[in-house]
């Protein structure tokens, strides 16, 4: 009788030390898990305020560029052939650096839709740059009429500005599009029979039936999670 007891104190005290260590184990993965996405935001935001500098960089580059093809036109009634030259030569600059701009700005919507992150100053600062860039394409048609009527031909302009538009159009969609998923969430609820019979979590791990962890399945059901607009949660 006392042996049968002692085995049962045993097994109980044995059961209670697996819970406790299932628990911090639990404690520990969801831990890792929080600041695992924490660093994925940090470098996410990192690379965002990188980027965005470099952009800026380029608008005041071109800004300098605009001013001194200005000036060489207002100067000169007669331009020379070398300063035609130079002046076609800075505005197929000016078009690389908006074109690589817009390729940054596209890159950097990925990055926060990929790192899940939803700031409004952050989204705000690309809707403002967005607004910069296409102040600055109509610039540049205003600046080629104005060569234009100089004489002054500007070599695949033309083909280069309805490029700018559709880039614009396709990164105010795309915009749109990732703001939209960004607002996007997904869950699911239910008692732990339902989830495994509806192939969302499975049980791992242990030894002999003891220790076994949750944990979401790699080929989960994704048909069972249910859609959500985190913006419109109060």
């Amino acid at each position: 009788m006392k042996n049968f007891i002692f085995y049962f104190l045993a097994i109980f005290i044995i059961a209670c030390n697996q819970t406790e260590s299932d628990e911090v184990l639990k404690l520990r993965a969801l831990n890792d898990s929080i600041s695992n996405e924490a660093k994925i935001k940090d470098d996410a935001i990192n690379d965002f305020l990188k980027s965005f500098n470099a952009i800026e960089e380029n608008l005041s580059t071109i800004k300098e560029k605009e001013k001194i093809i200005t000036i060489t036109a207002d100067t000169n009634s007669e331009l020379k052939q070398d300063a035609k030259d130079r002046i076609n030569e800075d505005i197929q600059t000016i078009y690389q650096m908006l074109t690589e701009n817009k390729k940054k700005l596209n890159s950097l919507n990925k990055k926060l839709k990929n790192a899940n992150i939803k700031i409004s100053e952050l989204e705000n600062m690309i809707a403002n740059m967005t607004k910069q860039l296409n102040d600055k394409d109509g610039e540049i048609i205003e600046l080629k009429g104005k060569l234009e009527k100089m004489n002054i031909q500007i070599a695949e302009l033309v083909s280069n500005v309805e490029d700018l538009k559709d880039e614009n159009v396709n990164l105010n969609q795309t915009v749109d599009a990732q703001t939209s998923e960004l607002n996007t969430a997904f869950y699911v609820f239910g008692t732990e029979k339902e989830l495994k019979e509806n192939k969302v979590i499975t049980k791992e791990g242990g030894f002999i039936g003891l220790g076994k962890i949750q944990k979401l399945m790699e080929d989960f059901n994704k048909d069972y999670f249910s859609k959500i607009d985190i913006t419109k949660i109060k």
